[in-house]
């Protein structure tokens, strides 16, 4: 629709302005030429059509918010009829309504209207099966609503701790590119990883990049390669030494570090950041 819009006001734009083109070719070739001013006579003409059209608008405007706010029923022989009408209409809704609050928040099942025919099993069956599917459809997408919400509280979780626990040895930017490296892990494109390096006077030493890339990935849902590519690739200065393979195989190690193990609690992704700081060294 947009773009037939925009094709149609190109076509008008291009008559309006062809139009002014000739009509000054026009009265250039009559008043140069036999010396005619059309001027005097066009100009009321158009200012005339210009002040009915502006008119036609605003009356086109003011008649349709009118009737809009005050439809009129022209069929007055019926008028009895409509109105008996209407009051039905009225009583079937309130009692559907009614129906609706009282019914349980759930999935009924679809009745089938009765057959005639001798395969009223089938159709029975056919119908019943129709609900169940509608049941799967509507439960899928609840599901699906639910994992996308769950994901991003994870990532919102996983921002906070990482800012918490790296605040002291990393600058503000560099926290920020971490949480995109994160990110970039989480959603497996790994090419867009960017190096940082942790503050000179208060660096990051190796066992507490590789907790930290075990606490993530345990909430994201990540293997420990894809951690070990990660952390590797954000710390290249820090982890110079340290091989992908070594780190895979001691992201979680009982070793004292700036950031401690945090294992999460069986079902859940929130981190301890009350209780672990403690056992930080």
């Amino acid at each position: 629709m947009t773009n037939k819009k925009q094709i149609q006001t190109k076509k008008i734009s291009f008559i309006l302005a062809l139009s002014v083109i000739i009509y000054a070719a026009i009265d250039t070739y009559l008043f140069l030429c036999h010396d005619i001013n059309i001027m005097r006579i066009t100009t009321p003409v158009i200012l005339g059509l210009v002040i009915a059209i502006i008119l036609c608008g605003l009356l086109h405007k003011f008649f349709y918010k009118w009737l809009t706010k005050n439809p009129i029923n022209l069929s007055y022989g019926d008028q009895y009829s409509h109105v008996i009408e209407s009051e039905t209409t009225i009583e079937s809704i309130d009692a559907t309504e009614t129906l609706l609050i009282e019914q349980p928040m759930d999935f009924p099942e679809q009745e089938c209207p009765p057959s005639p025919q001798s395969d009223q099993d089938t159709a029975d069956s056919d119908c019943l099966e129709d609900s169940h599917l509608n049941k799967y459809d509507s439960i899928l997408m609840e599901l699906k609503k639910k994992e996308i919400e769950r994901q991003a509280e994870i990532m919102d979780a996983v921002r906070e701790y990482v800012t918490i626990k790296t605040a002291p040895y990393l600058s503000k930017e560099d926290i920020a590119t971490l949480i995109s490296n994160i990110e970039y892990m989480a959603y497996d494109q790994p090419e867009s990883y960017k190096p940082i390096r942790s503050n000179i006077d208060n660096p990051l030493r190796s066992p507490g990049l590789r907790h930290l890339a075990w606490n993530i990935g345990e909430r994201l849902g990540v293997s420990l390669a894809k951690r070990a590519v990660v952390i590797k690739d954000s710390f290249p200065y820090e982890l110079e030494k340290a091989t992908l393979e070594y780190l895979r195989l001691n992201l979680r190690d009982n070793v004292p570090s700036q950031i401690p193990i945090d294992v999460p609690d069986k079902g859940d992704y929130r981190f301890h950041l009350d209780t672990d700081n403690d056992d930080s060294q």
